[in-house]
């Protein structure tokens, strides 16, 4: 008999198995997590190395060449490409496919501590990281305030993004185009002369006297004490006030041979939406969270940030859930 006979033979028992069909599949469909891409690994590492204040040139010579020639030996590499910046070295692998890449970055970790000895003291740790494009921010938020920009951006990072952190599948929040407080010390050369010091000498004083330092257990009775020094600066004139050297018995300050002043960092992004300056929040997604919920939430709480805040105004610029809705709904 037929598969067809036997449905009109049996038309309760056919009607049972094509709603049990029906009613799995929209619970399945309800359950499935939509995004924009599948899960993809490439099999590449990123090698990222900062050195502030040093050119191209210095940089591929002193960074970027002894990293190329340090992971040489890794097995599985198929390629390799680098680009040294101001400031920047980026040394990127590209492995065979198939390659292990937990693996991988263990040759690569251990092949870079070996270096790492021979890199200046004063280079940032080399970072590695992987190329996920899920890793992107799913949602862009623009803000926009009459208050300075230095205090929009504290806002920001210490009220508004711990917000957003507590949405569920919210994993990362980064602050871009924000302006930062900084202590400038612009050293007089004629002075430094005079005095005999050299620029690293004022570094060292002020790097000596910035630091707090443990200073052990004192028992009193049935109770632990933790004592420690405080010795970090709380405003411009402890800096100034930094002893360099003494010379004749006369103590060398800072601010004897250096102008001390509380400015602000260089600015490397600046954005404007409809003539306004305007500070960006990228917020990422935690690793499998469905993207249209998760912006969802982000919507919801961009609308209770305006309803409850006056001081400043929050907009969506980008959203990858628009497009993913737009996709599912064709």
């Amino acid at each position: 008999m037929s598969i067809s006979a036997k449905s009109i033979k049996r038309p309760i028992a056919t009607t049972m198995i094509y709603l049990i069909v029906i009613t799995l599949g929209i619970i399945g469909f309800r359950m499935l997590p939509v995004d924009l891409l599948p899960p993809i690994e490439y099999p590449q590492l990123t090698i990222a190395v900062n050195y502030d204040n040093v050119g191209p040139e210095e940089m591929e010579l002193i960074i970027t060449d002894q990293i190329e020639n340090s992971i040489a030996g890794v097995p599985n590499i198929d390629r390799v490409t680098s680009n040294s910046s101001e400031g920047n070295s980026r040394v990127t692998v590209h492995f065979a496919q198939g390659t292990n890449l937990d693996e991988a970055t263990n040759d690569i970790r251990a092949a870079l501590d070996r270096v790492r000895r021979s890199l200046p003291p004063e280079v940032d740790s080399p970072r590695i990281w992987k190329f996920d494009p899920n890793d992107s921010p799913i949602v862009v938020i623009g803000a926009q305030s009459e208050r300075e920009l230095s205090e929009l951006t504290r806002i920001l990072e210490r009220e508004i993004g711990k917000r957003f952190e507590q949405i569920p599948g919210i994993g990362a929040i980064d602050v871009w185009g924000g302006v930062y407080r900084e202590i400038h010390v612009d050293l007089i050369r004629e002075r430094l002369t005079s005095a005999q010091l050299t620029a690293n000498d004022v570094v060292n004083a002020i790097g000596r006297e910035n630091v707090n330092l443990p200073g052990g257990n004192i028992k009193e009775g049935l109770s632990d004490l933790y004592v420690r020094t405080l010795g970090e600066y709380q405003d411009v004139d402890e800096v100034s006030n930094t002893i360099v050297s003494t010379v004749d018995g006369t103590p060398i300050r800072v601010g004897d041979v250096a102008i001390v002043t509380f400015g602000y960092e260089d600015i490397g992004r600046y954005v404007e939406i409809d003539d306004r300056p305007t500070i960006r929040m990228g917020l990422r997604k935690q690793t499998g969270a469905n993207t249209v919920a998760v912006a969802e939430r982000v919507h919801a709480e961009v609308e209770r940030v305006n309803l409850e805040r006056t001081d400043l105004q929050l907009k969506v610029i980008t959203d990858q859930s628009d497009y993913i809705n737009q996709s599912i709904d064709n």
